[in-house]
């Protein structure tokens, strides 16, 4: 049991040996590799924020462009909007949420 014991010990030493040589052999490699990953999973905070705003306001508009056929009061008739319009502003309200709780966290 002791044998089996050092063995993986001496195994274990061996492999953590040539992880620890590669990894100074190759640092520059690997920090620059590092570096690429920060770089690319950097995301501009301010650039989130004001897409949101964008489309925030593109979706209020389309709900008073809405609102605004229901309370129609010029005497035409007042056009409503169909099953799909609503199933779209939904769907699109439902996304900006998620976005938005994204942003939070």
């Amino acid at each position: 049991m002791e044998k089996n014991n050092a063995l993986i010990f001496l195994l274990g030493a061996v492999i953590g040996g040539t992880a620890a040589y590669y990894a100074y052999k190759n640092q520059d490699e690997l920090l620059a590799s590092i570096n690429d990953l920060e770089g690319s999973l950097n995301l501009d905070n301010n650039e989130l924020i004001e897409k949101t705003k964008a489309q925030f306001n593109q979706l209020s508009q389309n709900v008073q462009s809405a609102i605004g056929r229901y309370t129609n009061t010029t005497g035409e008739k007042n056009d409503l909007v169909n099953e799909d319009e609503i199933t779209s502003l939904k769907e699109e309200l439902d996304r900006l949420r998620a976005e938005v709780q994204a942003l939070k966290s």
